[in-house]
């Protein structure tokens, strides 16, 4: 859980780290002004530029689309957000998102096979084996199934062409071709000449409309690997999944990658049931992004997409439901006396805050965002300049949200004590630091530099056609309408310290935190 925590918020990430990526960046030099007047011109200047180049449709099956026209290069960008991640695996089957991210990639009756018509009825009996072989266990037939199983996957393996669907779009060009799951969501990326657009279009729609899962037992030991090396091996891994199971009352709780046992129960009855339950038109939002023609990727979206018929189920939402009451919560059904995870580890000594915090749709989510930035944001930041540089912490680090932020969720603080230091002071003294945030706000000059870091931070970001793809595309389905990115500009420009203070008052509170405490072996 902890040493994911900065690829988890790269992955997801906070709506406001999104804001502003749909600007040139050579229109963008008029943004980095302190005050409110140019707050003003920011937002203003975003909004006519979004919606000069901007254009969205929706196809009749429920599939969005977001075009902004950016001619600089003749190069696109595509980004697909699938609104379904490891938060709606079902008990029992974790890691199956992760695992059909994989999948994703290794083609369709066209693509990535030698002679599907052989193919086929050898995938087909592949399966039969594997559940006969997950149904005999170790009991009389058990050795005989797996080399039956093995002989099966060898020559299927005979029929496959391994990486065609990457290799395709590399040789025509494409690059960054890759996909991310978290516990939100499942993204797929690519840019490619912009010429090659229809490629695209008929590669994705084959894709996502007839896949094929070959390789599937043969990419769960890839995943096992995976597993091996980034938790089963990582100092704090053990240690990770545990007090996300001790702090946690969600799906939060369970890691992406899934647990073994349950990864070496699944086979392709499983993934074929959950893309068929997750992976439909009105589940997934593309957004494109470059030397594009509106008109022209509408054209292709109707050919391409618009016979796609699906029975998913729609995506679900933190957005209108109790969710932003503090009964709905992710703390743990214990008592609070009992909130505190203590282990052994290689990892430790370390620490873990975890404050219980709503998700990304509730109104407090900005000023979190802003709280964490003053607490570790940066070297002027509070845990930085008060523990770090006088030697009371090796290191400090707060995350907003933590593992992700669609349902309810954490405000989380890492900390590492220094050598021969004790982890009961450590908390003492971190937990002062947020003690003081919440009593007196933030001053005057770090609410400042938090706004004008904001726009420094939207700037990076202009120029990127894959940034700015990824945001709309991300924006569209936190938000239900990527018009947010405006509100969410304006709001941030707005805050005022008592609203920080108040924020961090209702929600960063001792009453509110499960701690962790890593121990040394």
């Amino acid at each position: 859980m902890l040493q994911a925590a900065a690829a988890a918020a790269a992955t997801v990430g906070s709506l406001h780290a999104w804001a502003g990526r749909a600007v040139a960046a050579a229109d963008a030099a008029s943004l980095l002004g302190g005050g409110a007047a140019q707050a003003a011109s920011a937002s203003s200047l975003l909004e006519r530029q979004l919606d000069e180049r901007l254009t969205e449709f929706t196809l009749p099956n429920g599939l969005r689309f977001l075009v902004f026209e950016r001619r600089a290069a003749p190069i696109a960008s595509f980004h697909i957000y699938a609104d379904v991640g490891a938060f709606d695996e079902e008990d029992g089957q974790t890691g199956l998102a992760h695992l059909l991210e994989h999948m994703a990639f290794k083609g369709t009756p066209r693509i990535g096979s030698r002679d599907y018509r052989q193919e086929a009825p050898l995938l087909e009996a592949l399966d039969e084996t594997f559940y006969e072989l997950q149904g005999a266990g170790s009991g009389p037939g058990a050795a005989r199934l797996q080399q039956q199983l093995e002989a099966l996957q060898r020559q299927a393996a005979a029929l496959s062409v391994p990486n065609a669907y990457g290799a395709l779009l590399q040789q025509e060009g494409g690059v960054g071709l890759n996909a991310a799951t978290s516990h939100d969501a499942t993204k797929y990326y690519v840019s490619l000449p912009a010429n090659k657009a229809e490629l695209w279009f008929a590669m994705e729609a084959d894709r996502f409309q007839q896949p094929v899962f070959r390789e599937l037992y043969s990419e769960k030991r890839v995943v096992l690997e995976e597993r091996r090396l980034r938790v089963d091996n990582s100092p704090l891994g053990p240690f990770s999944e545990a007090f996300a199971l001790a702090s946690l009352s969600n799906n939060y709780r369970r890691p992406v990658i899934g647990y073994p046992e349950d990864i070496e129960r699944l086979g392709r009855r499983e993934v074929q049931a959950f893309f068929q339950r997750h992976y439909g038109p009105a589940n997934l939002t593309i957004a494109v992004a470059g030397d594009v023609r509106p008109a022209e990727i509408r054209r292709l979206a109707e050919q391409y997409f618009g016979g796609w018929r699906s029975d998913a189920q729609p995506p679900s939402s933190c957005a209108g439901s109790s969710a932003y009451g503090v009964e709905a919560l992710a703390a743990p059904l214990v008592p609070k006396e009992e909130w505190q995870y203590r282990a052994k580890s290689r990892a430790g000594p370390a620490l873990m805050h975890a404050y219980y915090r709503p998700c990304v749709r509730h109104p407090d989510s900005l000023t979190l965002d802003l709280a964490s930035d003053l607490l570790s944001g940066t070297r002027s930041s509070r845990l930085y300049r008060s523990l770090v540089l006088n030697n009371k912490a090796l290191t400090a680090a707060s995350y907003s949200s933590y593992p992700a932020d669609k349902y309810p969720t954490t405000f989380s603080i890492y900390s590492i004590p220094p050598k021969g230091g004790s982890l009961d002071q450590l908390d003492s003294l971190v937990s002062a630091e947020v003690a003081a945030l919440a009593e007196s706000g933030p001053s005057a000059e770090e609410l400042l530099r938090y706004k004008k870091g904001a726009r420094m931070e939207l700037l990076d970001a202009l120029g990127s056609n894959t940034a700015l793809a990824g945001a709309l595309a991300t924006y569209q389905a936190l938000s239900g309408d990527w018009r947010a990115v405006l509100t969410d500009l304006q709001r941030i420009e707005a805050l005022q310290p008592g609203e920080v203070r108040d924020a961090c008052q209702r929600w960063l509170r001792p009453d509110n935190c499960f701690r962790g405490f890593v121990l040394p072996m």
